[in-house]
């Protein structure tokens, strides 16, 4: 499952971490998306909210993606449900016009 935590950007923000767990071992950099609360009903967004450990509801931003240092990374808020990592994917292949058939689903 994939974990939301706050990471020190610009502001401590929650971020969806997408570098998988084994990379991450090893990595000193993670890529995230960033969780903003301004949602704008995109495809490339995955819906989020109280049930991930998040104050409101939110968005993830697959179209802000970046990758930051491991170490800014702080506390574990909470977890996408496996109908949101589904959502999730489907988000991925829409942000980057990616030329993959479309999974089912939201």
């Amino acid at each position: 499952m994939r974990e939301i935590c706050l990471a020190r950007l610009d502001k401590t923000r929650p971020v969806l971490v997408l570098t998988r767990d084994t990379a991450r071992a090893v990595m000193t950099k993670v890529t995230v998306a960033p969780i903003t609360s301004t949602v704008k009903g995109l495809s490339s967004e995955v819906p989020v909210g109280r049930a991930n450990g998040l104050d409101h509801d939110s968005a993830v931003s697959m179209d802000n993606v970046l990758t930051i240092p491991a170490d800014l990374l702080g506390r574990r808020l909470g977890f996408l449900t496996p109908e949101q990592e589904r959502h999730l994917a489907r988000a991925i292949v829409l942000a980057y016009d990616l030329e993959v058939p479309l999974l089912e689903g939201p």
